[in-house]
């Protein structure tokens, strides 16, 4: 296994954090609080009664759903597009960077910011949450954003230009918005949703507002990280047939 260097690493983090808070990618968490916020909005307009519970969560979920998806998968695929369209990676890699720093430095950013976007809606959406399920919350949106920065990391490989990016991402992000969000109108859709992150993203969001169960088990976390081991594999693949450029 090659060595983590801590100073080439955080080398890295800083160069990708300063990527994503770049015009080019900043608009994607922002776009799911304002999304968020307006969807309370609504809700609240369309109710008689004030507010309701399910409408909170309904609101957070759709901001959560959007930040995962685009901001985890679009958000590392993206990043790494750039630096190959303006050949910053081949100086990168070329240098005493190893593959293993540059993988860390490019998720791990991603992965801090879509966390605190993460609880960042859950005021703006107005939902409230004990200590216990905060906890419940936050580890489910850190395992989510695990898996939805490497899926990011196997499009990244194949993507030539940020253009390319948004278009060989789109089918994954629709796949993992979409379907949660259309789960309650189809049971083989909730059926599939149960087993995608976002899917089990969205029952915790909507069990732990409404206050209804238990939100998260072993059975949730399993399938998250069989997804994520998935991903891994094959991103692995792809790496050592490409390397994180094709080229």
């Amino acid at each position: 296994m090659k060595q983590i260097h801590r100073n080439k690493l955080l080398a890295v983090m800083e160069l990708k954090w300063r990527a994503l808070c770049s015009k080019n990618f900043i608009l994607m968490p922002v776009f799911a609080i304002g999304f968020t916020f307006l969807m309370k909005l609504l809700y609240s307009t369309l109710a008689d009664g004030g507010l309701t519970e399910g409408a909170r969560a309904a609101a957070l979920n759709s901001g959560v759903l959007m930040n995962i998806s685009m901001t985890g998968i679009y958000g590392v695929c993206g990043a790494l597009a750039e630096e190959k369209e303006k050949h910053t990676l081949r100086v990168l890699m070329t240098s005493s960077v190893n593959g293993l720093e540059f993988f860390l430095g490019s998720v791990i950013p991603v992965m801090g910011m879509l966390v605190a976007v993460n609880g960042i809606l859950v005021a703006v959406a107005g939902a409230h949450m004990s200590a216990a399920q905060w906890g419940v919350y936050l580890l489910v949106s850190l395992l989510s954003a695990v898996a939805s920065t490497v899926i990011g990391m196997i499009f990244g490989i194949f993507s030539k230009s940020q253009i390319n990016a948004s278009t060989v991402t789109l089918p994954a992000i629709l796949v993992f918005m979409l379907i949660p969000t259309l789960a309650d109108f189809s049971e083989v859709l909730k059926r599939i949703s149960d087993f995608l992150f976002t899917g089990i993203m969205q029952n915790v969001i909507t069990v732990i507002v409404k206050g209804e169960g238990t939100p998260f088990g072993i059975t949730e976390v399993l399938i998250i990280v069989a997804e994520t081991v998935l991903a891994l594999v094959c991103f692995l693949v792809a790496y050592k047939k490409n390397g994180y450029d094709p080229d």
